[in-house]
C-alpha cells in the first residue's frame, strides 16, 4: 500500500544549529543530513517541524531551518509539513493575560483589523514571513498545537481567539499575500490546517467550564472569524482539521478503557474518537474535510510499556490511519527520544535513540553531534512494513578504511556474526542490502552496524561508512 500517508515529527533543526563543532555558526549538515537518509530508508513521507523564534532576529531564527527544507528534504523525498505555533513566540506565555494571545486588544491593527493583540501581530508578521521565504517547499502549514490543552495547568486558549489568528492568517495567505509582489501562484497548492486539538480538552473534565476536543470544533466553526470569512469568500477558511489522538487521553475522556494497554482496544477507540470528529464536522458543514493526525505515538517509558508493546501499537493505529480516506496523514510521534531521559517524567517516544546529555545547546539538551543513533526499536522496522517498503534497505559505501570491514558470518546480532576469517574492504559506490542496524563494538564513537542481506555471505559494515541509494 502507499506511503504517501506516512510520517514522523521530526527534531527539529533550530535545535541543531550552532552545535557542530567546525561550524559553530551554521546549521548541523551532518546531523540532519543523516536525519534525512534514515527518514528515507525509514520509508516516511511526510515530516512534521517547528519553527522556533526566540528574540527579535526573526530571519536569522527562521533561517535555521533553510538546509533541512531547501536541501535535505527534497534530497530525500520528504514533503515538510511546518508547525507555525507558540514557537514563534518561545519567549511569552500565550495565555498570559496581559501580553500573551489572550490578552485584550486595543483598538483596531492598521495591518490586520480588529481584536488584534501585540501578541497576535507579531505571530502573523512572522508566520507570514515564513510562508514567503519557503514558498512551496513547506506543502502544508499547521496553525498552533495543542492550543485547547496547554501545559502545565490544562487550560487552553479560546476557540474564538485561535479561530481569530487563524482566519487572518488564512486570509493573508489566500487573499492579501496571494496578489503581491513576484509570482505567488505557489500558494494555491500549499494546504492551512487548524490543529492539532488535544484530545482530553480544555480544563478539568469533572469540572464546570469543561471544554472537549469536539466542542471546541463546535465553537471553532460557530465563531465570528469563520462565520465572517464564510460569508465573505463563500468557503470556511481551513483545509482540514488535526487531531492527536493518544489513546492515554481519549481513554481518560470516555471514562473507560481495559484493565491492561491494549493495542487492538486502543485502535478501536481511535477509530470511535474519529468518527465523532466526521460527524461533528458534517453537522457544522464540512463533511468532506480532511483529517490529519499530526501526532499519535507512544511512550516506553511509561509503566506498562514497552519496545514491543511499541511496535503492535503502531502496527495497529496506523495501519488503520493508513487505511482511512478521510485521513490526509499521518505521522508518528517521535523520530527520536527527548528529554527527560530517565525518571517519572522520561520520554522514550522514538524510534530511535540518540544520545544526549542536559548542557549549553538549545533547548537545554546536547545531543550527539552528528545525530547518530545508538539504537534503533522495533517500531523503526514495523514503520517501514507499514509504509510499503521492502525487506532491504539500500545503501551505498561513501567511504572505505577500518569502519568499511565486513564482519563476515551467519547470524542476526553483531557479536555471533564475527567469526569469519578474510573481512572485506568495501570500495566507495558499492551498494548492498540491509535488513536492520545492530549495536556493536565502536568505531569513531559509534556502536551501529548494518547487517547485509545481499550480497551474500551475511556480514556487517559500519553505518558511518554508508549513504541511502536508490531502492
Amino acid at each position: 500500500m502507499s506511503n504517501t500517508k506516512l510520517g514522523f515529527v521530526i527534531r527539529d533543526p533550530w535545535y541543531d544549529f550552532g552545535t557542530l563543532p567546525s561550524a559553530p555558526n551554521r546549521p548541523n549538515y551532518i546531523a540532519q543530513a543523516r536525519m534525512g537518509g534514515l527518514l528515507k530508508q525509514s520509508g516516511a513521507r511526510w515530516v512534521r517541524l517547528e519553527f522556533q523564534i526566540d528574540g527579535d532576529k526573526v530571519e536569522a531564527e527562521v533561517a535555521r531551518n533553510d538546509y533541512f527544507i531547501n536541501e535535505v528534504a527534497p534530497r530525500y523525498g520528504l514533503e515538510v509539513l511546518g508547525l507555525l505555533g507558540f514557537g514563534l513566540m518561545r519567549a511569552q506565555d500565550p495565555l498570559d493575560p496581559q501580553r500573551g494571545l489572550v490578552a485584550p486588544s486595543a483598538g483596531t491593527d492598521p495591518v490586520y483589523g480588529g481584536g488584534v493583540n501585540s501578541y497576535m501581530r507579531a505571530w502573523l508578521d512572522r508566520a507570514r514571513f515564513v510562508a514567503q521565504r519557503y514558498g512551496e517547499r513547506v506543502r502544508t502549514y499547521e496553525i498552533l498545537n495543542e492550543m485547547n490543552r496547554l501545559p502545565p495547568s490544562g487550560a487552553g486558549v479560546p476557540a474564538t481567539i485561535a479561530a481569530r489568528l487563524h482566519t487572518k492568517f488564512y486570509r493573508f495567505f489566500r487573499q492579501v499575500d496571494r496578489y503581491g509582489p513576484g509570482d505567488q501562484a505557489w500558494r494555491d497548492g500549499v494546504k492551512i490546517i487548524f490543529g492539532g486539538l488535544h484530545p482530553l480538552g480544555t480544563g478539568d473534565i469533572a469540572a464546570q467550564g469543561y471544554v472537549s476536543d469536539l466542542d471546541y470544533v463546535y465553537q471553532l466553526f460557530g465563531s465570528d472569524a469563520f462565520s465572517s470569512y464564510r460569508q465573505t469568500y463563500g468557503t470556511a477558511p481551513i483545509d482540514g482539521l488535526a487531531h492527536h489522538p493518544y489513546p492515554a487521553e481519549i481513554r481518560l475522556s470516555l471514562r473507560r478503557g481495559p484493565r491492561r494497554p491494549d493495542a487492538r482496544w486502543e485502535a478501536t477507540m481511535l477509530v470511535y474518537r474519529l468518527d465523532e470528529l466526521r460527524k461533528v464536522l458534517g453537522e457544522v458543514g464540512q463533511p468532506e474535510l480532511p483529517l490529519w493526525v499530526t501526532e499519535v505515538g507512544c511512550n516506553i517509558a511509561t509503566v506498562g510499556e514497552s519496545e514491543a508493546r511499541q511496535s503492535e501499537f503502531m502496527d495497529q493505529v496506523l495501519g488503520m490511519l493508513r487505511a482511512r480516506p478521510d485521513v490526509a496523514a499521518a505521522l508518528w510521534f517521535k523520530y527520536e527520544d527527548f528529554p527527560p531521559a530517565t525518571g517519572p517524567g522520561a520520554q522514550r517516544w522514538g524510534v530511535v535513540h540518540i544520545p544526549f546529555y542536559s548542557g549549553p545547546c538549545p533547548g537545554g539538551a546536547c545531543y550527539d553531534v552528528e545525530g547518530r543513533p545508538d539504537h534503533f526499536r522495533e517500531a523503526f522496522y514495523t514503520f517501514r512494513r507499514l509504509a510499503g517498503q521492502g525487506a532491504k534497505m539500500w545503501f551505498r559505501v561513501v567511504s572505505p578504511g577500518p569502519g568499511v570491514i565486513v564482519r563476515q558470518g551467519p547470524g542476526e546480532s553483531y557479536p555471533p556474526a564475527r567469526i569469519g576469517e578474510n573481512p572485506v574492504v568495501l570500495q566507495p559506490g558499492y551498494e548492498l542490502g540491509v535488513d536492520r542496524f545492530v549495536a556493536g563494538e565502536d568505531y569513531k564513537g559509534w556502536n551501529q552496524w548494518a547487517h547485509i542481506v545481499d550480497p551474500a555471505p551475511w556480514g556487517f559494515v559500519h553505518l558511518s561508512n554508508l549513504e541511502p541509494a536508490s531502492e
